[in-house]
């Protein structure tokens, strides 16, 4: 995935611009990815920071700790972790970009997630977390956390060895009344008209729908007559496909005249559910990206992003981009 500029609506807005990227390194760094960081942050004109996390000594329990002085292996942890940072950075030729390396010290999700909320970075990308056991996942489990609980928007940025298709998907959740999943998908769509002016010339706009009940109406206790219900179906479709034919038309207008003219994606209603049929077109498109809208769900002891896109992040292969709701309130508290 190439993130060359991140664009927004004009047409009186002021264009979003993106200050500041963390580009946070939990493994070994692709040296390929930091290059397209380092293009990202050239373009747009951001500061970009290479960030790595240590656990403090005072966390680790140890029984031999009356031998060993942690706070003195704390600080060679930290100095090794920096050490790697600046010579990351210092691999870079003639970056025309500033670039700044930071150890934080903690929780390695709370870390970084405090340090968005303070406002110091407004758009986190990372490399996978390599994920080990019997169910093998694109995403390991600090990427699902920072997924779920950063506040700005969160690219995990897969590399694709065998060569990029330069095909990428947006799915949109229908919104009806819900003034929030509007806003994403208007957020989604942004991400879409970023895409299509660099990156990615051939832009999917999906929407995955269903007829509430068919299954029942279908074959359960408030089954229906065959015809009617085929009817039912095509008003629904019907519904879905104007919907979202408004919802891209009402977009497209609130561009300027250029940018309207390039703003051309190919719209597509998948039926059925749509933790199997995003993944599954998705995988048939060979799609390089998915971005996706997260509902945030809480009051449980792990905090979600809604099972939707729980389920659909679970099934694909590809690099993704994630937005949350305005007003979302990550699980910790800027210190």
């Amino acid at each position: 995935m190439d993130w060359d500029r991140l664009l927004s609506k004009s047409g009186g807005n002021e264009m979003k611009q993106i200050k500041s990227i963390l580009l946070y390194v939990d493994a070994e760094l692709d040296p390929a990815l930091l290059n397209r960081v380092v293009h990202i942050a050239r373009v747009v004109g951001a500061k970009l920071t290479l960030a790595a996390v240590v656990e403090p000594a005072q966390s680790q329990i140890s029984l031999t700790r009356g031998s060993q002085d942690l706070a003195k292996i704390e600080q060679l942890l930290i100095e090794d972790r920096q050490r790697e940072l600046v010579e990351a950075a210092s691999s870079i030729e003639n970056p025309d970009v500033s670039i700044a390396t930071h150890v934080f010290l903690g929780n390695v999700d709370d870390a970084i997630i405090q340090a968005v909320m303070t406002g110091q970075y407004d758009f986190l990308i990372k490399q996978p977390t390599p994920s080990h056991g019997l169910r093998q996942r694109l995403f390991g489990s600090l990427d699902m956390r920072l997924l779920r609980g950063c506040p700005c928007p969160v690219v995990i940025s897969q590399m694709k060895p065998g060569g990029y298709s330069r095909r990428a998907v947006a799915a949109l959740d229908y919104s009806g009344d819900d003034e929030a999943k509007a806003r994403l998908n208007e957020a989604l769509l942004d991400f879409a008209a970023f895409g299509l002016e660099t990156e990615f010339p051939e832009m999917h706009i999906v929407h995955a729908w269903r007829l509430y009940g068919e299954s029942l109406l279908a074959h359960g206790r408030g089954k229906i007559p065959p015809e009617r219900l085929k009817d039912l179906v095509e008003e629904e479709r019907a519904k879905r496909q104007q919907w979202l034919e408004n919802l891209v038309d009402e977009y497209r207008n609130s561009l300027d005249e250029d940018r309207a003219k390039r703003f051309n994606p190919k719209m597509e209603l998948l039926r059925g559910d749509p933790t199997v049929v995003i993944p599954q077109r998705v995988k048939e498109l060979d799609a390089d990206l998915l971005s996706i809208g997260t509902v945030s769900r809480t009051g449980l002891s792990s905090w979600l992003i809604g099972n939707t896109a729980e389920a659909i992040l679970d099934c694909i292969d590809c690099s993704v981009v994630t937005l949350k709701p305005e007003g979302f309130v990550p699980p910790v508290s800027p210190t």
